[in-house]
């Protein structure tokens, strides 16, 4: 009997012999036509590589692919294309000095009459499906300059312009802010009143209860069920995920003080473990930072051309105490991400770590000076994609763990071993880590930034692509760093992840600390007026004023 789903996926079975994997076992799932279906489960479910068969990337060992009930095989992702299945990853691949429009087309590029490349009418294309979807973008911006969401919604662009039946989206929403999200998500409604199926993979369970009409839940790259929304709520689909019962966790910051009977809520199993750092080997054992350290800027501000992308930042993180840092990330909080690391030096002002001027401007200085560093983007600055994991692991720690230059392997396999556990990593240490899961990577670069000494740790977007357990495992290590005397910085777009966790919170605007938010003030509305410029605060003075400048347009063309 003939289906009426758009697609079909009847017992999809991928298996890796290099790495002795089954990342899908005999999965079978359906697409109808105009609807949003939500896939999720934890790291390592076997998500992404069952779109990765969907759309060309890998090729199953075994199973059948069914498109308008016509069997179907895709040998490469142009091969889905044509069928009409078009990915956007979770971290989008783009071409860094190419300008927007051209990474837009690039392989779909408009050529006159002597097949030379058609800049007008490439434009034009641009522009014109940016306009159908309500998306603000300048097709001349260079990509190296945009900001992480923008970087997605231009993915998004490309996607769009290739006139998709089935549109696959892993983790759209992970850099964006909720403005940003409520546009993402008036695409997608718009997409599917079309008749486009819309695959949204997604660790965000409020987002699925909003914008999916089904769900199908991974677990082990098996399907454990697939149930339209009405059906369910988010607590039985992250039942379903983990195995277990998963809500808030007891310490949430959002949490009013006294309500013991809401606090009692159950944490995952992961993170009830020793909340003791990771081990390291002895001779470079973790220290307790000292109560008195504390990270300031004192005037910073970054310029591109005229432009003060930072503009005299002044803003302290103390030691034992979370500072939040959010707002819209192309209204600085990239430079600031960059400036924290000792990616880039400030124009003007300087930094001071416990007191002390920091003089050298550089990712290595500032490890070396005892600052920890989780960046927003893993792929290009957080690991060695073409290395192994456990070379990954021990970065920070080689010197202990060689004798005369030569590595010690036993101590190797050991103090990895040891960390894979902790943090849950799934797949094999000598495997290069661009086979890992997106979730699977953040999991490495926290555990080898946590493993060392943690004077000071920067967190930037941390919980990107990160599943429920792996996230309050996360947050658990951060409270214990805070707990411990250190000073920790939490940049995120994602209010509710600062609310949940910071004990100050500063709200950015256009390159300024338009408020700083501490005890009743920490409100989502707050923080909505302040990072939309519908309000500034003299830090300074503790004066309110009207903002000067107009509601930002999202995305825009700014940023970096």
């Amino acid at each position: 009997m003939a289906s009426s789903a758009l697609l079909q996926l009847q017992g999809i079975t991928t298996y890796f012999a290099e790495n002795q994997v089954t990342a899908n076992d005999a999965v079978d799932l359906e697409i109808a036509a105009g609807e949003v279906h939500a896939l999720v489960g934890e790291n390592g479910a076997g998500k992404s590589t069952l779109m990765h068969v969907l759309s060309g990337y890998v090729m199953p060992s075994a199973g059948t692919l069914l498109l308008h009930n016509k069997r179907v095989s895709f040998r490469s992702p142009a091969d889905a294309i044509d069928h009409g299945i078009v990915m956007v990853h979770q971290h989008p691949p783009y071409v860094p000095g190419f300008r927007v429009w051209e990474n837009v087309l690039l392989g779909v590029e408009r050529t006159g009459r002597a097949g030379l490349l058609d800049r007008e009418s490439a434009l034009e294309l641009v522009s014109r499906v940016a306009a159908e979807h309500g998306l603000s973008v300048d097709p001349n911006a260079r990509m190296h300059r945009l900001a992480a969401s923008q970087i997605h919604f231009v993915a998004l662009l490309a996607a769009l312009v290739r006139k998709p039946q089935v549109l696959i989206l892993d983790e759209p929403t992970a850099p964006c802010t909720e403005p940003e999200v409520a546009l993402m998500f008036r695409m997608l409604r718009r997409l599917i009143a079309q008749g486009i199926a819309v695959i949204l993979i997604t660790h965000k369970l409020k987002e699925v209860m909003e914008i999916a009409n089904r769900v199908t839940v991974l677990r082990s790259g098996a399907v454990v069920a697939t149930v339209p929304l009405h059906k369910t709520n988010a607590q039985q689909i992250a039942a379903w995920m983990l195995g277990e019962d998963c809500q808030i966790g007891d310490q949430d910051r959002r949490l009013p003080a006294g309500l013991p009977e809401v606090r009692a809520a159950q944490i995952p199993t992961a993170a009830k473990e020793s909340s003791a750092p990771a081990a390291a080997p002895e001779s470079s054992a973790s220290t307790v930072p000292s109560r008195t350290n504390a990270l300031e800027l004192r005037n910073v501000s970054v310029f591109v051309g005229d432009l003060a992308v930072l503009d005299h930042i002044n803003l302290t993180a103390a030691a034992g105490a979370i500072l939040g840092v959010t707002g819209i990330r192309e209204n600085g909080l990239e430079f600031l991400e960059d400036v924290l690391s000792g990616t880039i030096a400030p124009d003007r002002g300087s930094i001071l770590l416990s007191g002390v001027p920091v003089k050298r401007y550089s990712p290595r200085h500032f490890r070396h000076s005892g600052i920890s560093y989780i960046p927003t983007d893993r792929i290009l600055r957080g690991a060695s994609m073409d290395s192994t994991v456990a070379e990954n692991l021990i970065l920070l720690h080689r010197k202990d763990l060689q004798t005369g230059g030569i590595l010690r392997r036993k101590d190797i396999v050991q103090f990895t071993e040891a960390l894979q556990r902790r943090y849950g990593i799934s797949g094999l240490l000598h495997q290069p880590m661009r086979r890992l899961s997106g979730g699977n990577i953040q999991k490495v670069i926290l555990s080898r930034e946590l493993s060392g000494q943690r004077r000071v740790v920067v967190f930037s977007e941390p919980s990107w692509g990160l599943d429920l357990r792996s996230r309050e495992l996360m947050y658990t290590e951060m409270r214990v760093l805070r707990d411990q005397g250190a000073v920790v910085v939490l940049i995120s777009a994602d209010i509710d992840e600062v609310l949940g966790m910071a004990d100050r919170i500063a709200v950015m605007y256009r390159g300024r600390i338009a408020g700083l938010l501490e005890g009743s003030e920490r409100t989502r509305e707050r923080i909505g007026e302040f990072m939309l410029g519908f309000e500034e605060r003299d830090v300074t003075g503790g004066k309110d004023t009207p903002a000067q400048y107009g509601a930002l347009g999202l995305p825009g063309s700014g940023g970096r």
